[in-house]
């Protein structure tokens, strides 16, 4: 059986074939059905690059606004020629002369102008002319024979690194080696001088082993309409080949890599690693290979491991999780002291970014104490700014600087740093250090960064590495352990730490590797598990996982220091090549250590509420919330599903901040592995306000309910408002009595007295709410409870009839759903309160008598929400070929079926403040809202109504009340045909 597709599996391939619906209808002339397309791929895709610049060619033909933005989210990403040419247009389009300029002057310094360039010249000369430039100027290549020259819109004095240069032909020796070409009038510089040479000629690619060959792929970003010369290299052997191959997808979008394979039969393994370096000189990501050495040192660490393993138990001796190596072992770490104030070196592995490595080295100077150690290995950092600070720093005494001839990767540069630090120390430690981190500032309150890293390391006799949090940082990263969160300024930083300090101390937490960014190495471990692989992990990215399985062979453990807290900016350098040689180092690290990924997985498996770290994330999250506190709160308990009670409760937090009071938010936690939507049993998420602020502060009911209303207490709680209960565990009903406040109970659908919450059941149908509860349980016996919880419907009526008797208030949306409630819970007497303000909006205009008429279904339209009316209708309007075509702003359960149709299309989900916008965008004539049950309210009305649109809905629920009492739109019997539907939407009005 094939695993179900995940929601964002679905979305993708929905994006997809809307992208491919609407390059096509641009390719054949209809641009209006194209931008809908591309629209809806946008709203279904938001991040996707591909899409974005799709969408945004788009727009700028047609001169819409909006274009500049989309550009904007590609070149922040990806270096694509086209889309720093089409931000500079585009805003020069929006008159923001400028921003053009600043966007045309990168376009014209990092790429070679695309042939002919007649259309890029007459925009250039527009932009500089409302920039008040005096010209510009670029590198074109010759179409003839591919020749490079200068190309400058008025006479100018051309330099190549301060050389004049007379002819427009650039010679080979300026393309291979020369760093910048400037072009000035009277020493003013042109549009698009100085000309980065540097960037004109680099190139990007990367190499991995498939089988029995080395393949890979190339590309110049900066001339990307020409093929890659590869060299390929091994030992005294040396040999060209030119990358041509454009069949396979690229890696990444908008890409245009050329691939290649070559076999391993024409090397001899004999003569050692095989390096393939791209046009610009520079080894391609992943080079050099050695599948013969790894396949080598895979054996002899299978074979050590299974000498450390215990004689009984395991029967896979290799197997990652086995236990540590006896004590008897020769040289195990148990036998290894602490060292408590022994002295560390620092080694900081250097390539580009000089702000990032300023950065940097500063905060080190800062902190550390008094000669510090400090080891700064530049590998042939390609930014003379850089080279030429870091001698500056040599020159002071600050640094001992080491530099390798060639750009050599991070695990050679790691090494050079280790080798160095072993070399002159037979008791340093050694902390590898990423150039692109920042360590916080040093504090009389607490022990620095260094001590306590330290401090960790020796507090155990097997301890061999020990390693931060830090916002980018895999299974370290805080807050949110699933993604990249943002690095934080200085002042955040030093603000982080702290809290990291107050909340987890010294007190660390095992991990199965650490983790390189920042990473404390004991002295005994770098010496009894050796540098790391430079010969099989090339540039990096899985050494410093191999070098702590190496370790934890022998025996040493890992440690998390989560009372320290260390910023990283992350994913620097790589560009597009970056996630294959993630791929290709994990395929290593597999042949390696076998059970590596699985080692990871069951890491990364557990929910982040659930790993070995959540309780020193919920501390640093409880350290947080306790300096955001409050002299009061009110609390609010709902569900986790969006729609319309997210909507109010949303509301409801804005107007409580508002008041000066704090909004406190719980809900449960979603089960990333549900298809349908499920939550986690249990666990309460507790955040401030309506936005997951505090992702860690999450409770296991009913065991820390104490704990939750501890934390809650410190707020000093005014009251408790339940708007949902769906997913949360039964005992958060306690709390309210737990914390002595009155309970404000806001009803937003029927789960106080139906399982099935919407009145809807196996026949799809609305049940027409029977008297008879054996008819309710036979219901719920069929088609199923989504409550989330077992409790029997007779349990959940009276446990609900308790809960609204002791209520200080049941609040309702409209009298439809009292006079419901009143039919099970006789008893109460509740609080209408109208979520809109009906009797404020204009009516309507009178509707469009033009044909084909279009009509508008807003919304999620699931089977409540009147799917199935909507299938029928569609199908009927086909079958008969009415004038009639149906737009649905938002997305259903099953999209396919609608768009089969022919005669509906689907906008994709969009976010609520996009709505209006979206609405009156499409030129819908009426809307039409097909809910089968009785809504409680129905925004969605309100806003059908803001867009100027009439509404057609069912005669049930607080909908149809509404339309009756504004006269805006037509109210039909519940279980009208789909034939009689669309002959009402025909109708003339």
């Amino acid at each position: 059986m094939s695993k179900p597709r995940t929601l964002a599996e679905q979305l993708g391939e929905q994006a997809s074939e809307a992208l491919r619906r609407g390059e096509a209808a641009r390719v054949g002339g209809d641009l209006a059905w194209a931008r809908v397309w591309l629209e809806r791929a946008k709203r279904l895709a938001p991040s996707d690059l591909a899409i974005a610049f799709a969408l945004a060619s788009l727009r700028l033909g047609q001169a819409e606004p909006g274009s500049a933005d989309l550009f904007e989210q590609v070149t922040k990403t990806l270096p694509i020629r086209e889309a720093w040419l089409g931000l500079a247009v585009a805003q020069a389009q929006a008159g923001k002369g400028g921003e053009a300029a600043v966007a045309l002057r990168h376009f014209l310094s990092h790429f070679i102008l695309p042939s002919p360039f007649s259309g890029i010249a007459a925009h250039a000369d527009a932009i500089a002319t409302m920039a008040g430039e005096p010209g510009w100027c670029g590198i074109a290549q010759d179409a003839v024979d591919g020749s490079y020259r200068w190309i400058a819109s008025c006479k100018a004095e051309i330099r190549v690194d301060g050389h004049p240069l007379r002819r427009p032909a650039l010679r080979a020796q300026h393309l291979r080696s020369a760093e910048q070409l400037t072009a000035t009038i009277n020493n003013v510089p042109l549009l698009g001088s100085p000309i980065n040479l540097a960037a004109l000629r680099a190139s990007e690619g990367a190499i991995a082993l498939q089988d029995d060959l080395i393949t890979g792929w190339a590309w110049h970003p900066a001339d990307p309409d020409t093929d890659p010369r590869l060299d390929i290299r091994q030992g005294r052997r040396r040999a060209t080949l030119i990358a041509t191959d454009v069949s396979k997808p690229a890696i990444q979008p908008l890409t245009r890599p050329r691939f290649f394979a070559v076999a391993l039969t024409d090397f001899t393994p004999a003569d050692g690693p095989v390096h393939v370096h791209g046009p610009d000189g520079r080894a391609l990501l992943g080079s050099p290979v050695d599948p013969w050495a790894d396949r080598t040192q895979a054996s002899a660490i299978a074979q050590a491991a299974a000498r450390a393993a215990p004689a009984q138990g395991d029967p896979e001796p290799n197997r990652l999780a086995q236990a540590p190596a006896p004590a008897a072992l020769k040289g195990h770490p148990a036998t290894a002291a602490s060292h408590p104030d022994r002295p560390a070196a620092i080694v900081v592995p250097i390539y580009r970014h000089l702000a990032l490595t300023q950065s940097c080295l500063a905060s080190v100077f800062a902190t550390v104490p008094p000669g510090t150690k400090i080891i700064v290995v530049d590998d042939a950092t390609p930014e003379p700014a850089l080279a030429a600070w870091l001698d500056i720093l040599e020159h002071e005494g600050r640094i001992t600087l080491l530099r390798h001839a060639v750009n050599r990767g991070f695990p050679a540069s790691a090494n050079a740093g280790l080798r160095h630090v072993l070399a002159f120390s037979t008791e340093h430690d050694v902390i590898l250090l990423n150039s692109d981190t920042q360590v916080p500032k040093a504090s009389r309150q607490r022990p620095n960064w260094l001590e306590r890293l330290r401090a960790a390391v020796h507090s155990g006799a097997d301890i061999g590495t020990a390693a931060p949090f830090s916002n980018d940082a895999t299974i370290l990263s805080y807050p949110e352990r699933t993604r990249t969160n943002p690095p934080p300024d200085t002042a955040a930083l030093a603000q982080l730490d702290a809290r990291a300090w107050q909340a987890n101390g010294l007190a660390g937490v095992e991990i199965p590797t650490s983790v390189g960014f920042c990473m404390y190495v004991r002295h005994e471990c770098a010496i009894m598990t050796g540098i790391f692989r430079e010969d099989l992990f090339a540039q990096g990215y899985g050494e410093e996982n191999d070098f702590c399985l190496r370790a934890r062979h022998l025996g040493w453990r890992h440690v998390a220091m989560p009372g320290v807290f260390v910023a990283h900016r992350g994913a620097t350098s790589f560009g597009a090549a970056r996630v294959p040689l993630i791929e290709r180092n994990l395929a290593v690290l597999e042949r390696l250590h076998p059970g590596y990924h699985s080692l990871i997985a069951e890491w990364q498996a557990a929910h982040p509420a659930l790993d070995a770290l959540a309780p020193a994330r919920r501390a640093l999250d409880r350290q947080s919330w306790r300096d955001g506190l409050r002299d009061s709160s009110v609390i609010l308990i709902t569900h986790d599903s969006g729609g319309g009670v997210e909507r109010v409760v949303r509301e409801r937090c804005a107007a409580i901040a508002a008041s000066g009071q704090r909004a406190v938010v719980l809900r449960p936690v979603p089960d990333p592995n549900s298809s349908e939507g499920h939550c986690l049993p249990g666990l309460c998420r507790v955040s401030d306000g309506a936005t997951n602020t505090h992702p860690n502060l999450i409770y296991h009911l009913p065991t820390e309910l104490t704990r939750l209303t501890s934390l809650l207490r410190l707020d000093r709680p005014l009251r408790v408002e339940i708007h949902h209960r769906l997913g949360h565990d039964p005992s958060i009903a306690d709390l309210a009595s737990r914390l002595k406040l009155p309970t404000d109970i806001h009803v937003h659908d029927l789960a106080a007295h139906c399982p099935r919450i919407t009145l809807v059941g196996m026949d799809r149908r609305y049940c027409g709410e029977p008297e008879d509860i054996a008819v309710c349980e036979a219901c719920i016996a069929d088609a199923g409870s989504r409550l989330e919880e077992a409790i029997p419907l007779s349990a959940l009526r009276a446990r609900s009839a308790r809960e609204f008797a002791a209520a200080s208030a049941v609040v309702v949306p409209s009298s439809d759903m009292a006079k419901r409630l009143a039919r099970h819970f006789p008893q109460i007497r509740p609080i209408i309160a109208p979520l809109e303000a009906d009797e404020t909006l204009a009516a309507p205009p009178p509707m469009s008598q033009i044909l084909p008429r279009r009509v508008c279904v807003i919304g999620a339209i699931g089977v409540e929400k009147g799917y199935d009316v909507l299938l029928a209708c569609a199908r009927d309007a086909a079958r008969r070929d009415l004038p009639l075509e149906f737009i649905l702003a938002g997305h259903s359960t099953d999209d396919d079926r609608l768009f089969a149709t022919g005669r509906v299309f689907i906008t994709g989900r969009y976010d609520e403040p996009d709505g209006p916008a979206l609405v009156r965008g499409l030129g819908a004539h009426m809307a039409f809202l097909p809910s089968i049950w009785p809504e409680t309210w129905g925004f969605t009305l309100g806003l059908a109504w803001r867009c100027g649109l009439r509404a057609t809905v069912f005669d049930i629920g607080a909908m149809a009340a509404r339309v009756r009492n504004t006269g805006h739109g037509w109210v039909l019997p519940l279980g009208l045909s789909a034939q009689a539907l669309n002959n009402h939407f025909l109708a003339p009005r």
